[in-house]
C-alpha cells in the first residue's frame, strides 16, 4: 500500500522527477575508448572505465606534467597551440542509473553522436547519454580528440 502511494507522488512505477528509472538499478558501466591514431599515441589516453560520480577531460599545455588544482581533469589531453581543446572541456557525470555528458563551456564544444554541445561562455551544457557506444568528439570537426563512449 506505502510503495502504492509513492508511486502515485512520483509519477508512476519507474519515474522519479521526471527520469525513468529501472526496478533494482545499479550503476551503469562507463567505458571511454580512444577513436584515433593521435590519441592512440598518447599515454594518457588509454581505454578508460569510469569509475568516479564526476570525470573531467582537459588540456594540458606541455610543460605541465600535473595540473595546478584538485578540480582539474581527470583525463590530460596534450595538445599545441592553436587550441581546440578547452583547460577543462567536459566531463562524465554518473547520477544513480543515468549517464550524461556535460560541455564545461568550451570554446570549441563537444559533439556527442554528431550532436553538437556548445555552451555559452560561463555556463555548461549537459546531454544525457543513452546504453550503447556513442561517437564523442572533442573540439571541431577535424578534431583528433575523437573517443567512443560506451554505457552499458
Amino acid at each position: 500500500m506505502i510503495k502504492k502511494i509513492i508511486q502515485t507522488i512520483l509519477g508512476g512505477a519507474n519515474t522519479l522527477k521526471g527520469r525513468r528509472v529501472k526496478d533494482g538499478a545499479g550503476v551503469p558501466t562507463v567505458l571511454l575508448h580512444p577513436d584515433s591514431d593521435f590519441l592512440r599515441g598518447q599515454s594518457a589516453a588509454e581505454p578508460k572505465k569510469i569509475e568516479r560520480k564526476v570525470f573531467r577531460i582537459g588540456r594540458r599545455a606541455s610543460s605541465q606534467i600535473n595540473y595546478p588544482n584538485e578540480n582539474g581533469p581527470d583525463l590530460l589531453l596534450f595538445e599545441r597551440a592553436p587550441y581546440t581543446l578547452s583547460r577543462l572541456h567536459c566531463q562524465i557525470e554518473i547520477d544513480g542509473d543515468s549517464v550524461f555528458l556535460r560541455d564545461m563551456g568550451s570554446r570549441v564544444g563537444t559533439k556527442l553522436g554528431g550532436r553538437r554541445l556548445l555552451a555559452k561562455k560561463g555556463e555548461t551544457v549537459a546531454v544525457e547519454v543513452p546504453k550503447g557506444t556513442h561517437k564523442l568528439v572533442l573540439g571541431g570537426r577535424e578534431s583528433p580528440f575523437r573517443f567512443h563512449l560506451e554505457v552499458l
